[in-house]
C-alpha cells in the first residue's frame, strides 16, 4: 500500500533530519563552546544600545568591561537578557587566546535548541521506525511459532485516530469464543489503506486466520492476505 510505505518513510524522514539536526548542533556546540579553553570572571556592563534591524526587531548590544592580569577591557556580549542593565555586575568568561572573545554561560544555552529540536525529532521518528519494525517481526513470529485459530468477522471500522496523507486506515475486528476458557476474545488486525468491505462481501468472508501467543493472548495477528493480495492501487 502506498499509505503504508509513506508512512515508514515520513519516519525515516523525521529520524534522518532529527539526527542531522543533532549531529549539526553537536558540532557548532563543540566548536564555539570549549570551555576548557575559557576562564570565569566577573564584569560590569557599561553601555546597553538597542535600535532595529531590517526586519524591525528589536536588537540590543551589550558592553561589558572586565579586568585580566590588571589589564582592564571592554567588548561586546554576543548576547542579551532582561535583567541587564548599566553598571550590574555579571559572571562572564573569556577566552585565555583572545581575551576580548566573552561569553555568558547561561546565554549559550540557545545554541542547545538546534540539536534539542533534532533530538526531539531523532526518537520520534526512531520511534516510529522502531514500532513498525517490531509489529513486522512480531507478526512473522507469530506466524511460525503461534497457534493458528479462526476468529469471526465482525465488522469493519475506520480508525479516525491516525491519518497518513490525509487518510485514515481501516481495521478488521474479528472475535473467537475461546472454549478452555469459556471467554470471547475481540482481535483488531493491523492498519489496511483501502475499504476492504467490498471484497470480504464479494468472497463471503466469514472468518479470518488469526495467530495468536498462548502464553500471551495479548500478542496475535489476523492474517489479512487474503485482502491484500486483491487489493491494486493504481493511483
Amino acid at each position: 500500500m502506498k499509505e503504508n510505505k509513506l508512512e515508514s518513510l515520513i519516519w525515516i524522514i523525521f529520524a534522518s533530519i532529527g539526527a542531522v539536526f543533532f549531529i549539526i548542533g553537536l558540532v557548532i556546540i563543540g566548536s564555539i563552546f570549549n570551555y576548557e579553553n575559557k576562564v570565569d570572571t566577573v564584569g560590569t556592563i557599561t553601555e546597553i544600545s538597542s535600535y532595529r534591524n531590517t526586519n524591525h526587531n528589536r536588537t540590543h548590544e551589550v558592553y561589558v568591561s572586565y579586568t585580566i592580569d590588571g589589564k582592564e577591557y571592554e567588548s561586546k556580549l554576543d548576547g542579551y537578557s532582561s535583567s541587564f542593565y548599566e553598571g550590574k555586575e555579571i559572571g562572564i568568561y573569556y577566552d585565555k587566546d583572545n581575551p576580548n572573545k566573552i561569553g555568558v554561560k547561561s546565554l549559550d544555552l540557545i545554541f542547545w535548541i538546534l540539536p534539542g529540536i533534532g533530538l526531539i525529532f531523532l526518537i520520534i521518528g526512531g520511534t516510529g521506525v522502531f514500532v513498525k519494525i517490531n509489529k513486522r517481526k512480531l507478526e512473522r513470529n507469530l506466524k511460525e511459532n503461534g497457534e493458528l485459530i479462526y476468529a469471526n468477522y465482525v465488522e469493519t471500522v475506520l480508525n479516525t485516530s491516525y491519518q497518513v496523507n490525509g487518510k485514515c486506515p481501516y481495521n478488521i475486528i474479528c472475535e473467537w469464543n475461546n472454549t478452555l476458557d469459556s471467554k470471547k476474545y475481540i482481535f483488531k488486525s493491523k492498519d489496511i489503506w483501502i475499504n476492504p468491505e467490498k471484497i470480504i462481501k464479494e468472497k463471503d468472508i466469514k472468518q479470518f486466520p488469526v495467530y495468536i501467543d498462548n502464553n500471551n493472548k495479548k500478542k496475535y495477528a489476523i492474517d489479512i492476505d487474503i485482502l491484500i493480495e486483491n487489493i491494486v492501487d493504481l493511483r
